[in-house]
């Protein structure tokens, strides 16, 4: 895989990751009515399956942005994105109200993992700041589709699968894997720092064969 078609493949993984975290966050609004009809809850209660969400998104961003620049971006990514596939199939399965709100609050947390570790990758993908630019932009207008198509998109599948759908879209996609590359920000042409590279051999001066005194000896008159 060159550097070209890796940085495609960043691009297309963070944008996936970022679109279905604000997918989520519209995608719910529609579905309180069915949610109350099928587990009971008065509206103080159902409204907690929104705010859980956004709560723990809001509270855990900033500390998980932190988390990626100790530990690595690339593994608070992947731990995120299986945090929030995992609770978004607890959403779906969810039995009861409590459950469901549960599930909701750790769902935000696995998307405050992702979406920082996902700016990060994409900005080591592209250093360049015309192309960073260009894959932030196609990185947010991504989310900004499925924040705003969320209604639709949950109205059809409620209409059609009823409400669990809408939790189980989000468990079905997942970023492929692939093996693992040296980081692109270390990489780049003519700048070695910080990655890893042999070490050089240092330059030595080449040694005649005669020993000093011999060469001393070269400089002397003849008697």
């Amino acid at each position: 895989m060159d550097r070209t078609e890796g940085s495609r493949f960043t691009l297309v993984a963070m944008s996936l990751g970022f679109a279905v975290v604000q997918l989520d966050v519209s995608v719910v609004n529609v579905a309180i009515r069915p949610i109350g009809d099928a587990l009971g809850g008065g509206v103080a209660a159902l409204q907690w399956i929104v705010n859980a969400y956004t709560i723990a998104f809001a509270a855990f961003i900033l500390s998980a942005g932190a988390l990626g620049d100790r530990v690595g971006a690339r593994r608070v990514f992947v731990a995120g994105f299986a945090l929030f596939t995992a609770a978004s199939a607890a959403c779906g399965l969810a039995p009861g109200l409590g459950v469901l709100v549960g599930a909701r609050g750790v769902q935000g947390l696995g998307a405050a993992i992702l979406v920082p570790c996902s700016l990060i990758l994409l900005s080591h993908a592209f250093p360049a700041p015309a192309d960073r630019s260009r894959a932030v932009g196609l990185w947010a207008a991504g989310a900004s589709v499925a924040l705003s198509s969320g209604p639709l998109v949950g109205g059809a599948l409620i209409a059609a699968l009823g409400w669990r759908a809408i939790f189980f879209i989000n468990a079905g996609p997942h970023a492929p894997r692939r093996r693992r590359r040296p980081d692109p920000a270390a990489a780049r042409s003519g700048d070695h720092r910080g990655g890893d590279q042999p070490p050089r051999k240092p330059h030595l001066p080449r040694r005649s064969g005669r020993a000093p005194s011999e060469r001393a000896g070269d400089r002397e008159p003849a008697p």
